[in-house]
C-alpha cells in the first residue's frame, strides 16, 4: 500500500541504513543512536513525524537528482 494513500503515523523503528542518513541530515554526524533520532523527530514534529520523514526522503532524493551529494552517494552505492 502507498504511504500517501493509507496514512498511519507509525514511526517506531529506523533500519540501520536509514539511521546513517538521518544522522547526516539532522545532526551532520556519521552515527546517532536510533532512540535519539526517534525521540527528537517525535518531539519536533509530533503526530506528523512519519509524514515529515517521508517528505525528507522525497526532498533528499529529488535534490540528489539535480545536485551531487557526496556523502549520500557513498551511502547508497548506486
Amino acid at each position: 500500500m502507498l504511504f500517501e494513500d493509507y496514512y498511519h503515523n507509525v514511526f517506531k523503528t529506523i533500519p540501520p541504513w536509514e539511521q546513517k542518513i538521518y544522522s547526516r541530515i539532522f545532526y551532520d554526524k556519521k552515527f546517532v543512536p536510533v532512540d535519539k533520532i526517534l525521540k527528537d523527530i517525535h518531539k519536533k514534529y509530533g503526530e506528523w513525524s512519519k509524514l515529515v520523514a517521508h517528505y525528507i526522503w522525497e526532498d533528499l532524493f529529488w535534490t540528489r537528482k539535480h545536485k551531487h551529494i557526496e556523502w549520500l552517494e557513498k551511502e547508497i552505492r548506486l
